[in-house]
């Protein structure tokens, strides 16, 4: 059976790749360009080497525009489960060989993994000329000049394969979020993700406060701990790693992303799984009927 994800993939790079390439560019372009205009404050370049301040704008750029585009990836994910039905489209996909779950499929991972991803590989890439910038801002041409930037970028390498590969976990936590709100807006339409939320939020309050009820608020907690801990689980043992001589920071993001895999064997991952497998069947279900 052929697989036409990757065709579908081209698609989405095709329709989307401006508003791609404006999120990912803009935001260190912008910050560039204002710089000569603004004055930097709060700097510690006294007490702390420069060495690992410039190291940490590196990763501060990296994590700046794939936050940014993440978020418009996934503002933008609940309405195009709407979208081929509103410009008719849907009925030349569905006319193609390939199959709506592969299409859903596609649209997830190119808007919430792989432009999310293109992001923080441009933001890593503008990491150095924006540390090199900051510090002449700060102190002028010699403050930069003074920084060994093979040594930066030795330390970096290891920090962003880490972060870039805690990418692929943080899609799966992040898959029933994505999922139920595609299927509610493609269902419901506009007021679907608005129900979604308000409805979620309500029922978890009552539940809690009136019934004490607790679970579904410990459970939604618990998401959101497992989410944010998919790129750094363990901010303490990365500052012992930087601060300590001779410690080799591939084995810290070895052991590190070891611990976030770890807990995709658990019956919570299996639980939102299972809820992110249903909506991602509703989602489906609306597609092959031609919206």
């Amino acid at each position: 059976m052929n697989n036409h994800i990757p065709t579908l993939l081209l698609r989405e790079w095709m329709q989307h790749k401006r508003g791609w390439l404006i999120a990912a560019f803009a935001p260190p372009l912008l910050f560039l360009a204002l710089l000569p205009f603004g004055q930097i404050h709060g700097m510690p370049t006294e007490k702390v080497p420069l060495g690992l301040i410039s190291l940490g704008m590196v990763l501060i750029s990296t994590g700046v525009v794939y936050a940014i585009c993440l978020l418009v990836a996934l503002f933008q994910l609940p309405g195009l489960a709407r979208r081929d039905t509103q410009d008719r489209s849907i009925e030349f996909w569905l006319s193609l060989p390939g199959r709506p779950s592969e299409s859903v499929a596609a649209t997830v991972l190119a808007h919430g993994w792989l432009a999310p991803l293109g992001g923080a590989l441009v933001g890593a890439a503008f990491g150095i000329p924006i540390a090199m910038s900051v510090l002449a801002a700060k102190g002028g041409m010699a403050l930069p000049l003074s920084v060994d930037w093979a040594e930066v970028v030795a330390a970096a390498l290891p920090l962003l394969v880490r972060g870039l590969v805690g990418t692929v976990p943080l899609l799966l936590w992040l898959a029933p979020l994505i999922f139920v709100l595609m299927a509610s807006s493609a269902w419901l339409k506009r007021l679907g993700v608005p129900l979604v939320l308000v409805g979620t939020g309500v029922t978890v309050g009552v539940l809690h406060k009136v019934y004490a009820i607790d679970w579904p608020l410990k459970a939604l907690e618990a998401l959101d701990d497992r989410i944010g801990q998919t790129l750094l689980h363990s901010p303490d043992s990365l500052k012992n790693a930087l601060m300590t001589d001779g410690h080799s920071l591939w084995a810290w993001a070895a052991q590190d992303l070891g611990s976030t895999l770890a807990e995709l064997v658990s019956l919570q991952f299996v639980g939102w799984m299972a809820i992110a497998a249903a909506a991602f069947a509703l989602v489906v279900m609306k597609r092959s009927r031609g919206g």
